[in-house]
């Protein structure tokens, strides 16, 4: 989300929204390293000027989802070799999430409790990083779903 100050003429200051977006960033200033070039989330278009990074806040959202929509391959994909890169882990270690369980915060750092989708369903607590966006996502909307079936039980 990038902050807009500029309110027009004729507008009321205390209604404006001050917020536009979402967008993406595309490239990073190498002068600085604190101005960013932005593509807009429903338009695509990129911004022409570079926006410092005092005026911008994250904002969390399928990122897939954007670059489906914009026939878009991201870099970091277009750079990395076709095979899978092995850090020290053989593809024989590699178990596909089936479901994120729990959540807690250790050592300042957030972990998961995530079942595995091996043949035992084993589960272990992992560090964010080493779980997809796309599973944290998912746990995130079942527990919404959860909050709003027990409001309706409680009704």
């Amino acid at each position: 989300m990038m902050h807009d100050p500029v309110t027009k003429t004729g507008e009321c200051p205390k209604l404006k929204k001050r917020w536009k977006g979402p967008f993406m960033v595309v490239e990073r200033s190498s002068t600085d390293g604190l101005s960013y070039k932005l593509r807009h989330c429903d338009t695509g278009k990129e911004l022409r000027s570079h926006i410092h990074a005092n005026r911008l806040k994250k904002f969390n959202d399928d990122r897939d989802a954007f670059f489906n929509k914009h026939n878009i391959v991201p870099k970091s994909i277009l750079d990395s070799p076709s095979s899978p890169i092995n850090d020290d882990n053989t593809d024989a270690d590699w178990c596909p999430i089936k479901e994120i369980l729990n959540r807690k915060i250790q050592n300042r750092k957030e972990m998961f409790l995530v079942r595995w989708d091996d043949q035992h369903g084993s589960k272990s607590w992992v560090s964010a990083e080493d779980v997809t966006d796309y599973a944290i996502q998912q746990y995130y909307k079942g527990k919404e779903e959860k909050k709003k079936k027990r409001k309706r039980r409680r009704q």
